[in-house]
């Protein structure tokens, strides 16, 4: 039975197999399609592109040995697996995931709640947990050294259970919470309720923003 590809709005990542063996990979541009009556796996993600073909590479494509090429984009066979180049480079000698702003390279385990990590492409909605807290990812990404989630809120919220008004123990106010409109939170020995739906940014401290927050 033939497999059909669809690139609708993002590239997709498909790779092509025959008795067990990867024979091809590629990405597949925006607006196009193929199909196929080989075995076949794709993904518009790039990490699940990678989950999804680990474990069906012989000797495709092979990682290029120390001091060669490598290209952006192209697909590499690696460990059992396919790897993603993200920046064209010499190849180094350090391992593929070692040097995560050279290669996107499948984290098992990914869908499920990991540490942090830099250099890993997350989505919408993926739980790490950073600091002694669990985040869950507001924009699609690719993390950096320096874009912890404490340190972005733009991308990361911290998953807290709302606060009922009149809770017995509303939690402290923090950086990067997604706050709904009744939930209680404590700032500086002072109750607030939100008023707006938001989430909460260095400087939009409940004192700060009335138009946020109601003093108790």
């Amino acid at each position: 039975m033939a497999t059909h590809i669809v690139a609708a709005d993002r590239p997709v990542y498909y790779a092509l197999s025959y008795a067990g063996d990867v024979i091809a990979a590629d990405v597949l541009p925006v607006g196009n399609n193929m199909g196929t009556p080989l075995a076949c796996v794709s993904d518009a993600d790039e990490a699940a592109f990678c989950g999804k073909a680990a474990g069906i590479v012989s000797e495709y494509n092979p990682l290029p040995e120390a001091g060669r090429w490598c290209e952006a984009g192209q697909i590499y066979g690696y460990d059992g697996g396919l790897i993603i180049c993200r920046q064209s480079h010499v190849r180094t000698a350090h391992a593929p995931e070692d040097t995560p702003a050279l290669w996107i390279v499948y984290r098992e385990g990914a869908a499920s709640v990991l540490e942090w990590v830099a250099g890993e492409p997350v989505q919408l909605g993926t739980q790490r947990t950073y600091g002694g807290l669990t985040y869950e990812c507001l924009q699609a990404h690719v993390t950096q050294a320096d874009w912890t989630p404490p340190a972005t809120p733009a991308l990361w919220a911290v998953v807290e259970e709302a606060q009922e008004p009149g809770g017995d123990e509303p939690t402290e106010w923090a950086v990067g919470v997604s706050y709904d409109v009744g939930d209680v939170v404590t700032y500086q020995g002072a109750e607030y309720e939100c008023r707006q739906a938001h989430t909460s940014q260095a400087g939009w401290t409940p004192s700060a923003v009335p138009a946020l927050w109601q003093a108790g």
